[in-house]
Parts: structure tokens; C-alpha cells; sequence
């Protein structure tokens, strides 16, 4: 009986010496880079666990300073805990947990998002944490400085970019004149729900440009209404606007119809000359035949 508790307490021993050994072996990493990103992007801050360790049922939280940006207990996610300013902005990977991937997702960057955060992963007491720190910029957004001019009928394009020219897929792009929405780009794809009925089926953005940072416009069949100011802006980072005057002038005739008029304009002056001109010959003729009636007469 002494033989068999020995044997008992010795595997338990060993047992929970392998479990403490296992968790102290596990590390905790983070992107040693600084992650740098332009405001209204998404990026995602690399953090994992070496070895791999399913960390699905662990607290995983991530904060920058003293505020919660995520946190994740018991398989699932605890908005209660998070900061206003992250909410609906922060995700983890639901299938790289399993696999010790700790990273955070983060969209619609702002420039206050900047600063060092720490990722942290807790078993029971024991807790292991990393930084990684993030730096979010500005940008420029650059219209036309010269006025864009096009004839009545023809399509036009209205030029628009970010500086410098990153992926602008993931923003939120609008062009407006005055008060009218002319084109809508957000959550990636074109919403025109709200569009002016004046621009109904004539615009379109440049989407395989965007990634490069291209948010022209193409506007269809202009007309003398569609003069006027444009600005496109991205409703994030202080609003940058770029703007873009647009000129449109009425479209000239065709060449053919021209040359039509003037063929006829210079018949009806040969024609009209030509009459004058039999006019009076005809007018001198009589002035002579008179002159010899006369002539006759004094005769007899």
C-alpha cells in the first residue's frame, strides 16, 4: 500500500513538474519592426507563441497604455472591457489562435492610433507579454491645379490622387459638387444609393488604379450643367480634400455641314454678281436701242 501512494504522489509530481516546464517554456513574440501605415488603412500587429500552443480558451488583451484595445477570454471576444475609441475597429483570428497566433487586426487606422502596444497571453497566474509598436501617417490628397476642360457630349476624367500613393482600396473615397453626392466608394465597392440623380449611371472610379492610389473620376456624356467645382476627399484623417474645376464647352459642328454653308453662301454670290452683271447689259442694251429709235426718227 506505502508502495503504491509512492508511486502516486511520484507521478503527480512529475506530472505537474512537465505542465509547469511546458508553460514556462512558452514564449511570447512580436514584430520587432515598428508597423507604419497611413490613416484609414487596415494593418495587423503581429504577435505568436513559440512553440505553437492552441491559445483558443486563454485571455489573450491587447492594450496601448493604459487603454483596453481587445481583449479575448474563454473563447470569446469582451467588448464590455474595450476602449470606445477600438470599437468595431479590432478583430483576432478565430483560426490562428489554435495555433498560437495572437495578432491583432486593426482598420480604419487614425492618427491618434499611433503609439506602442502590448500583447499579452495569460495561463492561470502566469502572464507573458511583448510590444509592438505602431506609427500611423497623414497624407495628401492632390486634385488638379488647372482647370479641366471638356466638349458637351464627350466622356471626361477628373484627376485625383493620394501623396504618396498607397492602396486606397480599404478607404472611404467621395466626390462632391456643392452639395450633390457624385460618386461613393466605401467598404470597397461603389455605393451610389445616395448619388445625385444628375450623375445617375455617368460616374466611375479607376479600381484597379486605387491600390496605387489613383481616386479619379470618370464622368460619361458631360454637359454645359455639369460645369462647375469637384472635390474628392476621404472622410478620415482631417478630412483632405483635393479639388478640381471642370470647364465644358459646347462641341463644335461638323466640319461637313460647314463646308456645306459656306459651298452654298458663295453659289448665291456668284449668282447674285452674275445677275448685276446681266442687269446691266441688259440695261445698256435698251440705253442703245433707244439711241437708235431716236436716231431713226430725226431722219425722217
Amino acid at each position: 500500500m506505502r508502495m503504491f501512494k509512492l508511486l502516486f504522489w511520484t507521478g503527480c509530481f512529475i506530472l505537474l513538474s512537465v505542465t509547469e516546464q511546458d508553460t514556462g517554456e512558452t514564449e511570447i513574440f512580436c514584430s520587432s519592426e515598428p508597423v507604419v501605415s497611413f490613416c484609414g488603412s487596415s494593418i495587423v500587429l503581429q504577435c505568436h507563441l513559440e512553440p505553437q500552443q492552441d491559445a483558443t480558451d486563454n485571455t489573450v488583451k491587447w492594450t496601448q497604455q493604459s487603454d483596453v484595445v481587445h481583449v479575448r477570454k474563454d473563447g470569446k471576444d469582451v467588448p464590455g472591457e474595450q476602449m470606445e475609441r477600438f470599437e468595431g475597429r479590432t478583430s483576432l483570428f478565430s483560426e490562428g489562435l489554435r495555433n498560437g497566433n495572437l495578432s491583432l487586426q486593426l482598420s480604419s487606422l487614425k492618427l491618434s492610433d499611433s503609439g506602442r502596444y502590448k500583447c499579452s497571453f495569460q495561463v492561470g497566474s502566469v502572464e507573458k507579454s511583448c510590444y509592438v509598436n505602431l506609427s500611423v501617417n497623414g497624407y495628401e490628397v492632390i486634385g488638379s491645379p488647372e482647370p479641366v476642360t471638356a466638349e458637351s457630349g464627350q466622356d471626361v476624367v477628373l484627376p485625383c490622387r493620394l501623396e504618396p500613393g498607397f492602396d486606397a482600396t480599404t478607404l472611404t473615397v467621395e466626390w462632391r459638387r456643392n452639395n450633390a453626392t457624385v460618386h461613393l466608394y466605401r467598404s470597397q465597392k461603389d455605393d451610389n444609393e445616395d448619388q445625385d440623380q444628375r450623375f445617375k449611371g455617368r460616374t466611375s472610379l479607376f479600381h484597379d488604379e486605387m491600390h496605387h492610389g489613383n481616386i479619379s473620376l470618370k464622368l460619361r456624356n458631360v454637359s454645359e450643367e455639369d460645369a462647375g467645382n469637384y472635390i474628392c476627399f476621404v472622410p478620415k484623417c482631417r478630412e483632405k480634400k483635393g479639388n478640381i474645376a471642370l470647364k465644358v464647352v459646347l462641341k463644335d459642328e461638323d466640319p461637313n455641314k460647314k463646308g456645306l454653308v459656306i459651298g452654298l453662301i458663295v453659289t448665291a454670290v456668284v449668282v447674285l454678281i452674275a445677275g448685276l452683271v446681266c442687269y446691266k447689259h441688259l440695261e445698256v442694251g435698251q440705253d442703245r436701242q433707244e439711241d437708235n429709235n431716236q436716231s431713226e426718227i430725226r431722219r425722217r
